[in-house]
C-alpha cells in the first residue's frame, strides 16, 4: 500500500511539474529517473555479488522513484502528442 501511495503522490507531483513548466518538468524527471534507474540496477547487481541485509522494501522504493517519472514522462508525451521545447 505505502509503495503505490508513493508512486501515485511522484506521479502526480511530476505531472504538476511538467504542467507548470514543461522544460524543467521533463529535464528533472529524466534525470532524477536515470539515477534512480542506475541505483536500482547497480543495487540488484550488488546483491547479487554480495547478498546483505537490505530490507526489500528499499528496492521496492527505489523502484518506484525511476518507474514514476517514467510513467510521468510517456504519459505527459502522449498527451501533449510530443515535447513541446524540442
Amino acid at each position: 500500500m505505502n509503495t503505490a501511495l508513493l508512486l501515485i503522490g511522484q506521479l502526480i507531483i511530476y505531472s504538476l511539474l511538467m504542467l507548470a513548466d514543461e522544460y524543467a518538468g521533463t529535464l528533472l524527471a529524466a534525470i532524477l529517473g536515470t539515477i534512480c534507474f542506475a541505483i536500482w540496477g547497480l543495487s540488484h547487481l550488488v546483491e547479487l555479488v554480495q547478498p546483505s541485509r537490505v530490507s526489500k522494501s528499499y528496492y521496492t522504493y527505489v523502484l518506484t522513484g525511476w518507474v514514476a517519472p517514467a510513467l510521468a514522462l510517456i504519459g505527459f508525451i502522449y498527451l501533449r502528442g510530443g515535447i513541446g521545447w524540442l
